[in-house]
């Protein structure tokens, strides 16, 4: 642009030296031409803007036109039922009509109290399967019953409140880790959100910060260290006290032996436990193995397609 505007006054000086128009002229045809182009970029600027409409008011339409979530009061909701028996039945989901199945025919159970975990290689569906569970998205296919009740009957706030959820994407804010902790909860109960830092394995890890449990830890945990915001997050699902428990390595920041202490306490809680982990000690922790492998689960069947390294199955754990 700073060449344009010198190679256009050096010609406008020509011209003028040669009285083909006068310097006054040359003045006026400067300003004219600054201004067009100052309404032309203007003009373009605010046509992208306008084509932006359209992908702002798709984005609006995702939300507007989302049908609303059932719950207990609403028509269709039903109370949970005192059983949380898992069962998942026939399971497909793509998220788009037309691309590729991320799951499909995926079949199991977990029974109240079972530990189970969910092995398998990295893009096999896991993460997804989990947000299925947690009714974050919705089956292209097949069911997921917890006590016999199909999951889209039930009050999605009642099942919610008796689930606790670690996932590889969660986030700390701004704030104490009290708060993080309890997240915002009304009257939050201190008692609870140390016994939750306890099992996770990060009592000690804030007792000897300066101010405890009031110690800010920044936007999105920058004070604390990955391990530590890892636990930090595990501590606030377990702080619901959840009957049902979902984890999306959420150990995977963890050195071996806290590893250990989290899954040994986590162990002797009275609660089903759904973990999704690639490493062996986590794997091993768990009751019984589920192996994904292309979106379906294999279990330990070596005519599936699957590899010995795809299926990690760690000795003495049942698949």
């Amino acid at each position: 642009f700073g060449v344009e505007r010198i190679a256009v006054i050096w010609i406008g000086a020509v011209l003028a030296m040669q009285n083909v128009f006068s310097v006054g002229m040359l003045i006026a045809y400067l300003a004219y031409k600054d201004q067009f182009a100052q309404r032309v970029s203007g003009l373009i600027d605010k046509w992208m803007e306008f084509r932006m409409l359209r992908l702002h008011g798709e984005r609006l339409a995702d939300i507007v036109l989302t049908e609303p979530e059932a719950t207990e009061t609403s028509a269709g909701g039903q109370p949970l039922p005192g059983s949380l028996r898992i069962e998942v039945d026939g399971l497909g989901f793509q998220y788009a009509p037309g691309e590729s199945w991320v799951l499909r025919n995926c079949t199991f159970e977990v029974e109240p109290g079972e530990s189970v975990a969910i092995a398998g290689p990295s893009g096999c569906g896991k993460t997804t399967l989990l947000k299925l569970l947690l009714g974050l998205l919705e089956p292209t296919e097949g069911q997921i019953r917890i006590g016999g009740v199909p999951l889209k009957k039930i009050g999605m706030e009642h099942y919610r409140a008796v689930i606790g959820a670690v996932m590889q994407e969660d986030q700390l804010f701004a704030g104490s880790i009290s708060d993080n902790i309890a997240f915002e909860n009304e009257g939050m109960d201190e008692g609870r959100v140390q016994e939750a830092a306890r099992l996770a394995a990060v009592h000690d890890d804030i007792a000897a910060m300066p101010m405890g449990y009031n110690s800010l830890i920044g936007d999105m945990g920058t004070t604390l260290s990955g391990g530590q915001k890892q636990r930090v997050i595990l501590a606030r699902a377990l702080y619901r006290s959840p009957r049902l428990l979902f984890l999306d390595e959420a150990t995977s920041s963890l050195d071996v032996e806290r590893e250990r202490l989290v899954n040994d306490a986590i162990r002797r809680l009275e609660l089903t436990r759904i973990i999704i982990a690639h490493r062996p000690e986590t794997i091993a922790s768990a009751d019984r193995i589920l192996v994904m492998h292309g979106g379906s689960i294999v279990r330990g069947a070596r005519d599936s397609g699957a590899t010995e390294r795809d299926l990690q199955l760690p000795s003495g754990v049942p698949a």
